[in-house]
């Protein structure tokens, strides 16, 4: 019983973490619960902020598709490459999971994208 090794244990915590993180990241996307600079909107009105919105929108997207790209082309690369202590784990997973979530975070950013530029292009609402 003491000879049975548990040193992969260690590596396998360290790689749920990464997935912890990636899959976290889409809840905390599809809550609007992430972390966001909110100077500018109070000196913006609602057509300013949608806006200031869909430009990040756009720049968050932009940087997940190389992002994603990255993963595609590193799973491929390292399909067969095996972990420090698992041999049954190949790093490729790792990469393939990461480009999971990462395209979660574009299909819901690109929906945000949608709903912003929908809001900007139609008619505003007439006051009372």
């Amino acid at each position: 019983l003491t000879d049975i090794s548990l040193m992969w244990t260690e590596e396998l915590a360290r790689l749920m973490c990464v997935f912890t993180t990636y899959f976290g990241s889409v809840v905390v996307l599809m809550l609007r619960e992430h972390i966001r600079v909110d100077v500018l909107d109070a000196h913006l009105g609602p057509r300013g902020h949608a806006i200031v919105t869909a430009v990040g929108d756009v720049l968050v997207t932009w940087f997940l598709v190389v992002f994603g790209i990255c993963c595609w082309l590193m799973a491929q690369a390292t399909w067969e490459t095996e972990t420090a202590t698992m041999d049954w784990f190949r790093m490729g997973y790792v990469y393939v999971g990461v480009g999971i979530a990462v395209a979660a975070m574009i299909a819901l950013i690109v929906a945000d994208l949608v709903r912003q530029v929908l809001a900007l292009l139609s008619p505003a609402e007439a006051a009372p």
